[in-house]
């Protein structure tokens, strides 16, 4: 279960009003793997974004926000996942929001992706690129930078309804829906794939799944929102 990012302030009421802390505390009950780090959550700072990934279960994961002056990763660039007894790595990478917060700078996310694709390609068998990039941009890097098999991308204005293989390069990519303001949540996208022994990706589908009312309340997260609120 990965996210693309821009997930903790900005995008709805409660995880504005709790700088994040509500937000992490569901994540953590829906039991998700990975995040990618965007430029929202670099908008609480320094410290307080600190604090929200030691609270994490999960990694929060940027190749390429580092501190200013130190060049320092402000989170760890990847992670390695055991999925079906398949090592399957994943990246992190930010995308370049404008002028970064203070305390913040986004690098090139091209060239983080150049660095750390061979590094995880040695440790596991499926690397899966996950960031809050537009869409034409995670194309384009996914043709720059070779042995990328997936990519979870972000920016639904431009993102196709199904998976797209990039020619050539046989990259699979998927588009995350987007929290915005008022309609944080509003979507959960499934991709059903084959792992082979190799680690590439085949048989690819991606559906969308809406959530709203037809759906009943966890219970669990009941008592989590209720709590904040």
């Amino acid at each position: 279960m990965l996210d693309a990012g821009d997930a903790l302030v900005g995008s709805g009421k409660l995880g504005t009003t709790t700088q994040g802390e509500a937000i992490i505390a569901g994540m953590n009950l829906m039991g998700y793997d990975a995040m990618a780090l965007g430029p929202k959550e670099l908008s609480l700072g320094v410290d307080l974004l600190r604090k929200r990934l030691g609270e994490a279960g999960f990694p929060i994961l940027s190749a390429n926000a580092v501190l200013t002056g130190s060049q320092e990763l402000v989170a760890e660039p990847y992670t390695i996942l055991d999925v079906g007894g398949h090592k399957v790595g994943v990246i992190g990478l930010t995308r370049v929001g404008g002028t970064a917060p203070s305390g913040f700078q986004v690098l090139d996310p091209q060239a983080a992706a150049s660095r750390y694709v061979p590094e995880v390609r040695e440790k596991a068998g499926t690397v899966i690129l996950l960031t809050n990039l537009e869409y034409n941009v995670a194309l384009a890097l996914a043709r720059a930078v070779p042995g990328i098999d997936l990519v979870v991308g972000a920016l639904p204005s431009q993102y196709p309804t199904q998976s797209v293989r990039v020619p050539d390069a046989n990259t699979l990519v998927v588009v995350a829906d987007l929290a915005t303001t008022g309609h944080s949540g509003r979507s959960v996208g499934t991709l059903r794939v084959t792992i082979g022994s190799d680690g590439s990706l085949t048989g690819e589908s991606w559906s969308t799944h809406w959530i709203d009312k037809t759906i009943a309340d966890d219970p669990a997260m009941q008592v989590l929102l209720d709590k904040f609120r």
